[in-house]
């Protein structure tokens, strides 16, 4: 609702990086924080399958890394940044690019964050992949550590990589938190389903035992009883 009630303000968010043209997009943080998301996702699950073989042929439990955190982690990724923010969401709403709107040089036309617009046609703005790849850390956050310098590392970098592609004028500020907000659902979802989720034992009830008809039976009073006198 903020990002509908206040869409302008991907708009201002981009202009403070903008002086004919997106400058920072040529240079090294920017480039070097955008090429490192694919190189973190690889080396993050490499490492998973590596600590996960070692536990295995070890029996030790490092990191509480087994098979099915290890389906986890590939859950999350999969369905989060690759089937809904890459697979859906890039290509069926059609937003531009901040680098390719009227305001910023473009030819498109800008449109807000949930609206399906046809200024693209494919790998569009919204929401941003990168993004979505950074937050990826959410789910190790989840499923491995929680203490406090993990969540720092892995918010952090997301906030980084989300600060470069707004500043190279390839998404929105709206395009980084959805992607935030996405991987941080799903990866919260799965893992109360796969590991807090329990529906308990199942109660069998049994059907009400059938009423017994109860009959009253009239009292019957015994006593003496006189003949009645013959009629003079």
């Amino acid at each position: 609702m903020f990002l509908v009630a206040f869409s302008g303000l991907d708009i201002r968010v981009s202009r403070l990086f903008f002086d004919h043209g997106f400058f920072m997009a040529s240079q090294g943080w920017t480039k070097l924080l955008h090429v490192s998301v694919p190189w973190f996702v690889f080396a993050s699950m490499a490492c998973v399958a590596a600590v996960y073989g070692f536990n295995r042929l070890w029996g030790r439990h490092q990191w509480g890394i087994d098979g099915k955190k290890v389906v986890y982690l590939l859950l999350v990724l999969a369905l989060g940044a690759g089937f809904l923010v890459n697979g859906m969401l890039k290509n069926e709403f059609g937003r531009a690019r901040p680098r390719d709107i009227l305001e910023f040089g473009g030819t498109a036309h800008f449109t807000p964050a949930y609206v399906i617009s046809t200024e693209c046609s494919r790998n569009c703005s919204f929401s941003s992949g990168d993004a979505a790849g950074a937050f990826f850390a959410l789910a190790f956050l989840v499923a491995v550590s929680r203490k406090r310098v993990v969540t720092t590392v892995a918010v952090g970098y997301g906030v980084l990589v989300s600060a470069a592609r707004i500043a190279s004028g390839a998404h929105f500020l709206s395009d980084n938190i959805v992607s935030f907000f996405i991987m941080l659902l799903v990866a919260d979802a799965l893992y109360y389903r796969m590991f807090l989720f329990d529906p308990g034992p199942a109660v069998i009830t049994l059907a009400p035992a059938p009423a017994l008809a109860i009959v009253p039976v009239p009292a019957v009073i015994i006593g003496t009883s006189e003949k009645p006198s013959a009629s003079r």
